[in-house]
């Protein structure tokens, strides 16, 4: 509730707006008076006033210099002047203080009223604003102290596979990054996706919020389970909750409700909307695939913000899984030692070779008499190998199948005839679908920098995604991907480059400027441009055009 200060040197005058309006009602908790300015400043002093309702005609101290005062010590405080003397001088004084607004008596009461609640809505905004700024402040101390601890790097390389997940590995990788986890601990991953920002924020701004959505996710997203928020190396945020025994973590429908809660609170505090996607809770060496599922699934996502979407069983991580029912011992899975050599030769198009290690393996494993266990190791070593590529280049795995099923067929393992066709067919298309993205992606990037040099007044990332049929965070990431800048700072260094274009070789006004690229405000526009250029827009045109203009 509010706090509001009546002052008049007339006590008639004071009971009418006292008792004329019905200050509950419009938010106001405490109301009180004073009879001139000096019993005002000592109100000032001893309460929290939020709006002062002032004369001007006063003895003594009047009520322009009184609001001077408040303004200098008390700048928060919302001030409407309620006098009787229409006096011009007295209302450009009042601006000049800047007074909410200027009122002449009588005044009826619904106008006061009305004026009051407008008052009030300012109030509201300038305190959502400074909590925000205040919030936002302290994230901004914590992001720049913030260096990355050693837990957090051991999941970035999980998630980024720069090591084969064998129970060595883990229990070695986990010793160093001291983490009281066992490798066959459930992990539950959920991914966090930003569907679009309500504020126009540049690249820095944005990796502050998202470090913001990643502290509060902590916070909502099932508190009695061990968790960690992480942004893997590719930019995905990312929230893993792990525990002891899969039976701890809470039903799937309780974990849904927590997410929608944290959706609401990013609606509420951090400007954007977001999407979970929930995984299946999976030992660690599955970790790396569960977050593949979810990336194919965000990227299908195109029409539904704002939502959270719980992926089903994937039969690639029931191929992780033991066979047969109720069976609980994990595979053994036989990789070669030379698995980034097999990334390395994808990623350069060398078919024919990855083709010829594939033969290699197979001959190996026929001469050695591979048993069945044997056989499904090297299935899994291919499908593992896909999987890892297809999250690296920002594919889905679909995609990388040239848009055919999914990959995953255990049928495959059955003979090594099989598994050869199966896997031949796979790395020849995954290496044909490599060479098309190359294409493809330069072409998507081009088709968005050419719609937003067409549409610089109204362009966003959500408008520029339905353009190119692809889900908003994932558009981002590509766009980085290929360019090396983000989105938004590409669409904002756009902006600028047009206003220093018509600053230049034009006569429009400033403010007219800034509105034909979609800046409504000119302040806005203006403290833009002066972070983009270290000029203001007036200097710009002064220094290269010779002109000065007014906004």
């Amino acid at each position: 509730m509010y706090h509001v200060l009546i002052v008049d040197d007339e006590p008639f005058a004071v009971r009418a707006v006292v008792q004329g309006l019905d200050w509950e009602a419009l938010g106001f908790g405490k109301v009180f008076s004073a009879l001139d300015a000096d019993e005002a400043m000592e109100k000032l002093q001893s309460e929290r006033i939020d709006l002062m309702i002032c004369d001007i005609e006063m003895p003594g101290m009047n009520g322009l210099e009184l609001v001077e005062w408040a303004t200098d010590h008390y700048p928060a405080v919302e001030t409407i002047f309620l006098t009787g003397h229409a006096d011009f001088s007295f209302a450009q004084q009042a601006i000049g203080l800047g007074s909410f607004d200027y009122l002449l008596k009588p005044v009826k009461r619904d106008k006061l009223a009305e004026v009051v609640a407008k008052a009030v809505d300012k109030i509201k905004r300038q305190e959502e604003a400074r909590e925000f700024y205040t919030q936002y402040r302290s994230y901004v101390k914590l992001w720049e102290a913030h260096k990355p601890v050693l837990v957090e790097r051991f999941w970035q390389d999980v998630l980024a596979e720069r090591f084969v997940p064998t129970e060595a590995n883990l229990r070695e990788s986990l010793s160093a990054a001291n983490m009281a986890v066992e490798p066959d601990t459930p992990v539950l991953p959920i991914l966090l996706s930003v569907d679009r920002w309500h504020k126009e924020f540049d690249e820095r701004d944005e990796e502050i919020m998202e470090y913001a959505l990643r502290n509060a996710a902590s916070e909502f997203l099932y508190p009695g389970l061990q968790s960690d928020i992480v942004r893997d190396r590719r930019g995905l945020n990312v929230a893993l909750l792990y525990a002891g025994d899969a039976a701890a973590f809470p039903r799937r429908e309780a974990l849904a409700v927590a997410c929608r809660d944290y959706i609401a609170a990013c609606e509420r505090y951090f400007y954007c909307t977001l999407s979970c996607y929930i995984g299946e809770a999976a030992p660690i060496d599955r970790l790396a695939a569960q977050c593949h599922s979810l990336i194919e699934i965000e990227h299908d996502n195109v029409a539904a913000a704002g939502t959270v979407i719980v992926a089903e069983l994937r039969r690639e991580a029931e191929a992780h899984a033991a066979g047969g029912a109720g069976k609980e011992a994990r595979k053994k899975m036989a990789l070669p030692a030379d698995r980034d050599d097999w990334v390395v030769l994808f990623e350069s198009g060398r078919k024919d070779e990855l083709l010829r290690r594939l033969e290699t393996m197979l001959a190996a494993l026929q001469r050695e008499k591979a048993d069945a266990e044997a056989l499904e190791g090297a299935y899994h070593f291919v499908l593992h190998l896909l999987y890892h590529v297809a999250h690296k280049h920002g594919l889905s795995v679909k995609e990388l199948m040239g848009g055919k099923k999914r990959p995953d067929d255990i049928t495959a393992a059955k003979s090594i005839s099989q598994l050869r066709a199966w896997a031949t067919r796979l790395i020849a298309a995954a290496c044909d679908a490599l060479e098309q993205q190359e294409r493809q992606g330069s072409a998507v990037v081009e088709k968005v920098k050419r719609y937003i040099d067409d549409h610089l007044q109204t362009v966003t990332r959500e408008e520029l995604a339905a353009h190119v049929y692809l889900n908003p965070a994932y558009l981002s990431r590509l766009f980085k991907k290929e360019t090396g800048q983000s989105l938004v700072d590409y669409i904002i260094h756009s902006k600028i480059n047009r206003a220093k274009l018509l600053l230049t070789e034009s006569n429009r006004k400033i403010s007219d400027i800034g509105e034909s690229l979609g800046y409504d405000n000119f302040s806005h526009f203006g403290k833009t441009f002066k972070k983009s250029v270290g000029l203001t827009p007036q200097q710009y045109r002064k220094r290269f055009q010779g002109l000065g203009e007014s906004q």
